[in-house]
């Protein structure tokens, strides 16, 4: 007996140990019991034979029967029913967040369809409703699919928690999306078909909608431009539903919109494959506005900034939360970024990056609307009845860029590391990529000059990288190389440090920093003549950063070692220099930061001291001045690129900067643009093939706005004379 009962304490140990399956319980369970009752018959059976009486038998069977009872009672407890356990509310695990791009993170529960089932089964009954099983989970509520007893409808029901039900403005705020929603009759917006808020009954009786919500969508996938434009122009006819009713939605973000199963067939949006929902804190005129206290009812990365404020909301709010919507879906990264108090300061004081600059392949047209709707000023925003308009125009495609002339800047990026920008300051179009794929850039070009033929000549200054090591890049009017030449070197047509290119003359001009020449090459990259040469005497440099070529075929180069600009023929000949003085009566010279030419052959120079841009005519006398000022974060020690326009506008950009200003001929600010990445380079480029007629060959953007005869000038003797400008 003794070895059963420290067997029955063995089984039983292990039972409590180790966690079986419910049928291999039973099963042992099973076994053991009719063994033991085995056990039992053949010890009565044999102390009948040997004549002893009944209790003597179960004395001896004692502890088969402590062993049977244990086993079966252990094996009634592992087995009984799991409804009878009360449900464990799952744990929310904190997750700590780096800051950048917001990250969602789901708030339900991790629960197996077992468990939801035994929750919604034990605690929700429903006069009216048979809950099936729990489908979503929030922070006041949960969503039940359930089935309506009258007709056996099948309806999603909103149920809030009841910790909540004792908040009479939480009842009232809950209750008050059914009354919205009651009123609404609109194929993109979900129906409500009853409710009740009567203890010990509250629900929301609404549709149910198979399909996933666009946040997740979103996260799994990217939707294609036309698809995207589909969802937003039936988003935009909901909205402007409701705006009808006098109600405001307030809270437009893609978790509160639905994409049902198969919502494009063919694709095409079928009606009603998109809804809008969530209209909770919804506002209009015969509603009473209500907020939940210290906090902004919203949600703040797609919240206008009136309502971010706290100021009064109406429909243009709804109009900058959809095109806010829009952006997320176009450019795949949502607008503002950062903690909650930091979007709200974006809100209100900065403008996001343009959809087009984040993802290149946005449509222009596309990215105008966007921008459109998120204006920071209500009063600039398009009604939802243009935004339609507009939409069913057509925003899918680009305008034809036909511009005869283009500003070609390469950036400190990727994607798009030439591109070309019309002379608005609007981007248009991308010529390559940093990459290193065959038709990629291995570095960004620091350097670029164009010819009339709409070729672009960039310089590179990462000799290991590239073919050969070439550092000087023809590419076509389309980013495609035609041609590679000036390796690494210091041999005749090799370079050391290009800092700036020109096209001149049918000639491509080279300034090599390091080496202190002008390195000059055909347009079939052949080495021609180099000149110049380190030092402080006439046609020499100590620190050259700049070079521009004037339309009659002049070359200037700003040295700013020596604080001066020289002025060069063609053929490399010293013609003259210009410097400013620090005052009238001072031979010191201002450090001079910046250098353009225009098509009449006048310099523009930056005078750093007086941080202005100088304008020096092409007969040599002191012409009008401009405020150029650097800008906080703007890098000071970097020079000016500056670039004039047909008109005489100005473009000035600091290099490594991201501002690009633009003035006017007579020293008039005419608009501030942000490129949203570090300018290396930028320069007027030609487009003969856009459709505004051809350009004779071989001649610069110069060259065409003011034809010249070729140069048939000897070589001037150098002049010794210093051209200096009236100092202020």
């Amino acid at each position: 007996m003794t070895a059963l009962l420290l067997a029955a304490l063995f089984v039983v140990g292990l039972l409590l140990l180790v966690r079986f399956p419910e049928r291999a319980l039973s099963v042992l369970a099973t076994l053991l019991g009719l063994g033991l009752v085995a056990t039992l018959i053949v010890l009565a059976h044999s102390g009948a034979a040997q004549g002893s009486s009944w209790t003597a038998a179960l004395d001896r069977a004692q502890g088969a029967l402590s062993v049977l009872a244990v086993i079966v009672g252990g094996g009634l407890i592992s087995l009984r029913p799991s409804s009878a356990l009360p449900a464990q509310p799952a744990r929310r695990k904190e997750v700590r967040l780096p800051s950048g791009k917001p990250t969602r993170v789901s708030r339900a529960p991790t629960l197996t369809r077992r468990a939801a089932l035994s929750a919604t089964k034990a605690d929700l009954k429903f006069q009216d409703y048979e809950v099936m099983d729990r489908i979503g989970i929030g922070g006041m509520g949960s969503v039940y699919r359930a089935k309506r007893n009258s007709d056996g409808r099948i309806v999603a029901l909103k149920v809030p928690q009841e910790k909540y039900l004792a908040d009479a403005k939480f009842v009232k705020r809950f209750y008050r999306e059914a009354e919205v929603l009651k009123r609404f009759n609109h194929p993109n917006i979900v129906r409500v078909y009853d409710y009740r808020m009567q203890d010990p009954e509250h629900y929301i009786a609404m549709e149910f909608l198979d399909g996933d919500s666009l946040e997740a969508l979103l996260e799994d996938s990217t939707l294609a431009f036309d698809e995207s434009v589909q969802v937003i122009r039936a988003l935009a006819d909901a909205l402007r539903h409701i705006h009808m009713q006098n109600v405001v939605h307030r809270d437009i973000k893609p978790g509160n919109v639905m994409m049902l199963k198969n919502a494009f067939q063919g694709g095409q949006l079928r009606e009603g494959g998109v809804k809008l929902m969530d209209f909770g804190i919804a506002v209009g005129k015969v509603l009473t506005r209500l907020t939940m206290t210290g906090a902004r009812v919203g949600t703040p990365i797609y919240m206008a900034p009136e309502q971010a404020k706290g100021n009064r909301v109406d429909a243009r709010s709804d109009v900058y939360s959809l095109g806010l919507l829009a952006y997320e879906m176009v450019s795949g990264q949502t607008a503002f970024r950062g903690s909650y108090e930091a979007v709200v300061h974006q809100q209100v004081f900065e403008s996001p990056k343009p959809p087009k600059q984040v993802r290149l392949e946005v449509p222009g047209r596309l990215n105008d609307l966007i921008l459109n709707m998120i204006e920071k000023d209500p009063a600039q925003r398009p009604t939802l009845d243009e935004v339609i308009t507009r939409i069913d125009a057509g925003v899918l495609s680009d305008e034809v860029f036909g511009d005869p002339l283009a500003l070609a800047l390469s950036v400190q990026e990727k994607r798009g590391t030439v591109r070309l920008l019309d002379l608005h300051g609007k981007l248009r179009a991308s010529l390559c990529d940093h990459s290193n794929a065959a038709q990629g850039l291995p570095s960004v070009p620091n350097a670029l000059a164009g010819d009339a033929d709409g070729n672009l000549y960039v310089t590179l200054q990462e000799y290991r990288q590239g073919k050969s090591g070439a550092l000087v890049r023809k590419l076509d009017p389309q980013g495609q190389e035609l041609l590679s030449f000036g390796p690494y070197g210091l041999g005749e047509g090799e370079l050391l440090q290009p800092l700036d290119i020109a096209f001149t003359q049918g000639h491509i001009y080279v300034l090599d920093g390091e080496a202190h020449h002008i390195v000059v090459y055909n347009t079939a990259g052949q080495f021609v003549r180099r000149f110049g040469g380190r030092g402080q005497g006439l046609g020499r440099f100590d620190k050259p950063r700049r070079m521009v070529a004037s339309p009659d075929g002049h070359l200037y180069v700003l040295d700013t070692g020596n604080n001066e600009v020289q002025k060069f023929t063609a053929q490399g000949d010293y013609l003259s220099r210009y410097a400013f003085r620090l005052d009238r009566h001072s031979e010191g010279l201002r450090t001079l930061e910046g250098l353009g030419v225009d098509r009449h052959g006048a310099v523009y120079i930056v005078d750093g001291v007086a941080r202005k841009l100088r304008k020096i005519e092409a007969d040599g006398t002191p012409g009008v001045t401009f405020s150029l000022d650097t800008l906080v974060g703007e890098p000071t020690e970097a020079p000016w690129l500056i670039s004039v326009g047909p008109e005489g506008q100005i473009y000035a950009v600091r290099q490594g900067g991201q501002v690009l200003r633009t003035i006017s001929s007579a020293g008039d600010p005419i608009s501030s643009r942000d490129m949203y990445a570090p300018v290396q380079a930028m320069t007027l480029l030609d487009r003969p093939h856009s459709g505004a007629g051809q350009s004779p060959p071989g001649r610069s953007v110069a060259e065409r706005l003011n034809p010249v005869q070729p140069s048939e000038e000897k070589a001037t003797p150098a002049q010794s004379g210093l051209q200096t400008a009236a100092s202020i």
